[in-house]
């Protein structure tokens, strides 16, 4: 519904009389949309980094690389840019939301772009949310500075995933079984609260989860299809991993004097610092998981 410029201002200032604050805010959202079609590539890297706000990443339609949603206030200038070539079948495609322009030589004729004003559930924070394609593999890199961020990997082919996040609290899903093989997996999480479930659905060959200080939940739910190793460190944090009980899992500690390591009875100690689940020693296909702490502590259980 288009409403008029006199009519605007009367609604406008029944509503600052009324003291509706809330409903005033709406009219000061811009939303900020950027897409990318799908053509030639094979394949894409990714670079995603957002110093601030919230982040959602999800799965998207099979034909655009990427669909981006930025909202913010209308008196914010800082912009969402969006960087995209192909190069030897590889799509490049590099999403920046920061304080900081950066320059690039080369833009994507194939990016599209749509600036609207229009009503948002969250008027208080800056949102991102970028859909990505279900139809090709990707290598992911991601960069979350101040905010939140929900990472969602469900139906996307990942072929390899970084993630940083600084002063954040994030959440990973991956809640149906990688459809390629994830090369690496790599989290390095600072000052923040880091969860991930159903993290052996990625289907990771190798990952790595430093932690800095901070309260982590790591959950390796999901369908093993390969041999995995993961190597989980932390420092000042608290960690607690979850294994289900039907995955062939061995866990092997530290002998850090400063940390606290409890491993659920489920596992039967096989030497020192090794402990082992019943049906790890007659499965092909197994997962283990390598646990080191500072002066944190660790929780390992079963269910």
């Amino acid at each position: 519904m288009n409403i008029s410029v006199k009519n605007r201002y009367l609604l406008l200032s029944s509503l600052c009389v009324l003291g509706t604050t809330p409903y005033l805010n709406a009219f000061q959202q811009e939303v900020l949309r950027r897409e990318v079609t799908r053509t030639s590539e094979k394949e894409v890297s990714i670079s995603l980094v957002a110093s601030f706000g919230t982040l959602n990443i999800l799965r998207g339609n099979g034909n655009k690389i990427v669909a981006a949603e930025y909202c913010r206030e209308n008196d914010d200038k800082r912009q969402l840019e969006m960087f995209y070539d192909i190069e030897d079948g590889r799509g490049n495609l590099e999403i920046n939301l920061t304080d900081e322009k950066r320059r690039q030589e080369h833009r994507s004729s194939s990016i599209s772009w749509e600036e609207l004003k229009g009503n948002h559930n969250h008027p208080d924070e800056r949102e991102l949310t970028a859909k990505f394609t279900d139809g090709l593999p990707l290598s992911m890199k991601i960069g979350v500075g101040a905010g939140r961020a929900y990472l969602d990997f469900t139906g996307l082919k990942m072929k390899s995933l970084k993630i940083s996040a600084g002063a954040s609290s994030a959440e990973l899903h991956c809640d149906e079984p990688n459809a390629i093989s994830c090369e690496n997996v790599n989290i390095e999480s600072g000052v923040s609260k880091f969860s991930a479930s159903h993290l052996t659905n990625l289907n990771f060959r190798k990952l790595k989860f430093s932690g800095g200080v901070g309260a982590y939940t790591l959950d390796f739910a999901g369908k093993l299809q390969q041999k995995a190793y993961a190597e989980v460190e932390v420092g000042l944090g608290a960690i607690t991993v979850y294994v289900p009980k039907e995955t062939p899992t061995r866990i092997i500690t530290d002998d850090s004097w400063f940390s606290s390591i409890d491993v659920d009875d489920s596992f039967e100690k096989t030497k020192k610092n090794t402990y082992e689940s019943e049906n790890f020693a007659q499965s092909d296909k197994t997962l283990t998981i390598k646990i080191g702490s500072g002066l944190g502590s660790i929780k390992v259980r079963c269910r």
